[in-house]
């Protein structure tokens, strides 16, 4: 056994410096081996665990360093996305701009009709003789005639020695027109052949009333009075009463019935004083009736109107038959402009275009346009952190919405589209500054978390590392030391063995 052997005081002195010198040795080593100064806590408690604390909080943030790294990731696929929605969405008020510049298919109107339900079927005082004329030479031929109940005047020729019936047929006109013009009423009523070689007496028009009185034989005229019928007479009770008459909102028109001298009592006199008001009158056939019918000309682009009122409106007797109104035409849908068809076909496939890329803006299975929610872990406790609420940027969430049927015919429909696009491009682009913001922060805490990591690895090394240099000038003196001890233990060994001299 050790304890058996005795070693000289000089040699055992000796000996324990060489050990020293190697155990120290061996600690240099290992601080040069690993470079710390300490690999234990036996070699500084307080250090090593303060450094392992430090360290492991570098290696908690460094893990989150890559969490943070995709989120930012997100962040950026999600400011893509809508970097290119606004794109889209640009493109899509550039077309609805396109299509509003084309020229707006105008609604037309359709004609105002209104008919009444008295029969205006008028009719001209007329007289045809009963028999041929009997021509006679040197014969008076006359009869008298009486104008709307005037005094009579005679009408009369008379043939010469060789008469014909084409003579006493011009004689008796050249006469009627000349007492006519002598009463006032010049061309009122006119003669002319009847069938045969008989004489016919007509009215001009529907105000002229006559009386035949002695006729002469030869003639063949028969006497009596012979009536036309006009509005008046037509609606008993029409005298004296009035329409007002107003088209497409232009100057009211009132006509007063009657047959004072701007009065009307015919529908030839009612369409003369319904010239330029924009209504037109015509009788419309009922059976064996013929109603009085006012129009309004169909209007294009802009509404047309029919505005009627006075105390000859109404039905029956004494009225037109019509009743008072304020009508409006039919609108007729027009013709679809085909460019602009085309342009509501582009805008709805942009729209299209918007939710696919809405639905590919996906970043490892989140989509913050698509309304998911992303939540960023900023220290290792998990008490530091941030959520980003995503939203919902699809076509509809947008406000947009596909054009149906006609929609791009009106350029109301196309002025509410921009309006709504304008309200889209507001929310893209403020939604867009707060994706921006909220990157700047993680960027910030991700530069944060970087620097603290460093700290925190720098902190650590400080308490732990060794300082190579100093080591290895330690190692050299060591060395240095381990040759002299080994020297010096020589030494004293070589002065133990001068005994055995004594034996030689």
């Amino acid at each position: 056994m050790a304890s058996d052997i005795v070693l000289s005081a000089g040699v055992r002195q000796n000996l324990l410096a060489l050990q020293n010198t190697a155990q120290l040795m061996s600690v240099t080593q290992h601080r040069l081996a690993t470079g710390k100064r300490v690999n234990s806590a036996l070699d500084s408690p307080s250090n090593f665990f303060t450094s392992q604390s430090l360290s492991s909080r570098a290696n908690d943030l460094s893990a989150l360093l890559d969490a943070i790294s995709q989120a930012q990731k997100t962040l950026e696929a999600a400011d893509q996305g809508i970097t290119s929605l606004i794109k889209l969405v640009e493109s899509a008020k550039s077309v609805a701009k396109q299509a509003r510049q084309i020229a707006e298919p105008q609604v037309t109107y359709g004609t105002i009709d209104t008919t009444g339900d008295v029969d205006f079927s008028e009719t001209l005082a007329t007289h045809t003789g009963t028999a041929n004329v009997t021509v006679a030479n040197n014969t008076a031929y006359s009869f008298d005639i009486s104008i709307n109940g005037g005094p009579p005047r005679t009408v009369t020729y008379t043939s010469d020695a060789d008469a014909t019936y084409s003579e006493i047929l011009a004689g008796l006109q050249a006469s009627l027109a000349t007492e006519l013009a002598a009463a006032g009423y010049a061309g009122r009523v006119t003669l002319s052949q009847g069938p045969g070689t008989t004489l016919k007496l007509d009215a001009a028009d529907t105000d002229v009333d006559f009386t035949i009185a002695n006729a002469s034989a030869e003639t063949n005229l028969v006497d009596g009075a012979y009536t036309s019928s006009n509005l008046l007479d037509l609606s008993p009770g029409l005298a004296g009463k009035f329409i007002t008459v107003q088209a497409n909102g232009g100057t009211p028109k009132t006509i007063i019935f009657g047959n004072a001298g701007d009065q009307v009592s015919t529908f030839a006199e009612l369409q003369a004083a319904l010239a330029g008001t924009g209504v037109t009158a015509a009788l419309t056939p009922n059976g064996a009736a013929k109603n009085l019918t006012l129009s309004v000309a169909s209007t294009t682009g802009t509404q047309n109107a029919l505005v009627l009122s006075g105390t000859a409106l109404g039905s029956g007797a004494g009225t037109l038959g019509i009743a008072a109104a304020t009508l409006n035409g039919a609108p007729i849908a027009p013709t679809p402009d085909p460019t602009r068809a085309n342009y509501q076909s582009q805008y709805n496939e942009i729209l299209t275009q918007i939710d696919a890329l809405t639905k590919d803006s996906v970043y490892n299975g989140i989509n913050l346009l698509a309304g998911d929610q992303l939540k960023v872990v900023f220290n290792e406790r998990g008490t530091s952190s941030i959520t980003i609420m995503g939203v919902k940027f699809d076509s509809i969430n947008l406000g947009l919405n596909q054009i149906t049927g006609t929609g791009f015919q009106a350029n109301v429909n196309i002025d509410a589209t921009l309006e709504q696009i304008d309200a889209a491009l507001v929310t893209l682009r403020t939604q867009a500054s707060n994706f921006g913001a909220t990157l700047t922060t993680v960027q910030t805490r991700q530069d944060f978390i970087r620097n603290l990591t460093i700290i925190l690895r720098s902190g650590s090394d400080e308490l732990v590392l060794a300082d190579t240099n100093e080591e290895g000038a330690n190692m050299l003196a060591l060395q240095t030391r381990q040759q002299l001890s080994t020297t010096a233990l020589s030494l004293s060994a070589q002065a133990d063995q001068a005994v055995l001299r004594l034996f030689g």
